[in-house]
């Protein structure tokens, strides 16, 4: 499978506009509230534009390489680049992040398995509706190594329509802009072989496996 049905792309887009009407949203109300020139709210309105016009720029950063073709992105640092990038998307949300690396140095990584580790974060972010844990574990040596994503919360789940969009038979036209994330994750792993795992045995806390190649030469 080496095209991606217009659908997912029409979802994916409806998907992205969810994510960003919020800080946009907010970042409209701040602006009201100082164009109607109270010197008591100014300093909060200001604030809350601040903060808003910063998370929506984090999300369209994270989005433009998980999405997109990021044409300036620098395929040689495919892990430091996945590693900030999902430090924004979580930052200031109720949901801590860790990243660890064991035995990989400076292995890179290339676009498509950087898009892969990217939506999987996503979807992993999720899983956790009440906030929780969001934890990246990778495990060398290069030019192949594991890649864990573990999600831990209260409430830590994938619904029954997210898995059902996971599976390889899922129907595009089934899909909505809440599950479309779940079937790209799914359809990039199977594209790139990488091998696509799900635990959920224990209670408030899935994980998820990848393998994932490095370029050589």
């Amino acid at each position: 499978m080496s095209d991606i049905d217009h659908r997912i792309i029409e979802l994916l887009c409806s998907h992205l506009c969810h994510e960003l009407i919020s800080p946009v949203t907010a970042v409209n109300n701040g602006l009201e509230l100082i164009g109607e020139g109270d010197a008591a709210m100014a300093s909060e309105a200001t604030e809350l534009t601040r903060q808003s016009a910063a998370e929506a720029s984090r999300r369209l950063q994270f989005y433009r390489i998980a999405y997109g073709q990021a044409s300036g992105f620098d395929s040689g640092h495919g892990l430091a680049e996945a590693r900030g990038l999902s430090q924004g998307l979580l930052q200031g949300s109720k949901i801590s992040f860790a990243w660890q690396e064991q035995n990989l140095g400076r292995a890179p990584v290339d676009k498509q398995g950087t898009k892969l580790l990217l939506n999987l974060v996503a979807l992993a972010r999720e899983a956790l509706p009440r906030g929780g844990a969001l934890s990246v574990t990778l495990t060398g040596p290069p030019p192949n190594f594991a890649v864990e994503v573990t999600a831990e919360g209260a409430g830590a789940r994938l619904t029954p329509e997210i898995r059902a969009a996971i599976d390889a038979d899922a129907a595009v036209e089934s899909l909505t802009p809440r599950t479309v994330q779940a079937y790209l994750v799914a359809w990039l792993a199977r594209r790139l072989e990488a091998g696509l795992g799900i635990d959920s045995g224990q209670a408030d806390r899935i994980v998820f496996t990848l393998r994932l190649t490095t370029p050589v030469g």
